[in-house]
């Protein structure tokens, strides 16, 4: 059965608040041509229902797109040499970070979606290196375009999307377990929150490459 369409003013009083206030430290890019965007996110800055998704769970794969989104747009430049940089030691390569978000949202869809406690064993192989990254990824992650870390970032969110679609707001608003006292849905806004965080880092990276 199709999911019932609501329009944001339905979706506010879900909600039950009455404003979005955008946060002043990031400026909103003007919609423009986008061609990693599926065509169901016909404006990215608008945080909200999608059409296929029930209200809430369409609010939260929006936000996923945005902040995905704004990952690609400050790394779609970068050379392999830059997308390789370690700052030192310590530090990740932003291609090692692009693969980290990809494999933390893969993480979170066997937690969530098949109720694992941590990757199934076929993810583990594939992203375990991302997700620890660390000395490991420092030295197996490298020397691909920007194109592959993309790539992989839409592959994790089209599973994400094709699952979400067969759910609904009820299954968002719960899911808590005796391990995991938090809800669906803060665990997979833990997901755009960790985008953020590592999309921090990337831009911070940036800056300090030689020009």
């Amino acid at each position: 059965m199709a999911n019932k369409q609501f329009n944001r003013r339905e979706f506010m009083q879900v909600l039950g608040v009455s404003a979005l206030v955008p946060a002043a430290l990031v400026v909103p890019q003007q919609t423009a041509a986008r061609p990693w965007l599926p065509q169901e996110t016909p404006n990215i800055n608008h945080i909200g229902p999608l059409e296929g998704y029930t209200p809430q769970i369409g609010a939260l794969v929006s936000m996923l797109e945005w902040i995905s989104d704004s990952v690609v747009r400050v790394t779609k430049k970068l050379s392999v040499e830059q997308l390789d940089y370690l700052h030192d030691k310590e530090s990740n390569s932003i291609g090692g970070l692009m693969l980290h978000v990809a494999a933390t949202e893969v993480i979170y869809q066997d937690l969530t979606f098949a109720n694992l406690s941590d990757f199934s064993k076929a993810n583990k192989e594939k992203w375990g290196v991302a997700m620890e990254l660390g000395p490991d990824a420092q030295t197996k992650i490298k020397g691909n375009p920007v194109s592959y870390y993309v790539e992989a970032m839409n592959e994790a969110r089209a599973t994400t999307k094709k699952e979400m679609k067969q759910r609904k707001d009820d299954w968002l608003l719960g899911g808590e377990t005796k391990e995991w006292n938090w809800n669906n849905y803060c665990k997979w806004f833990h997901v755009v929150e960790h985008f953020a965080n590592h999309r921090g880092q990337m831009t911070w990276y940036a800056k300090r490459m030689a020009k």
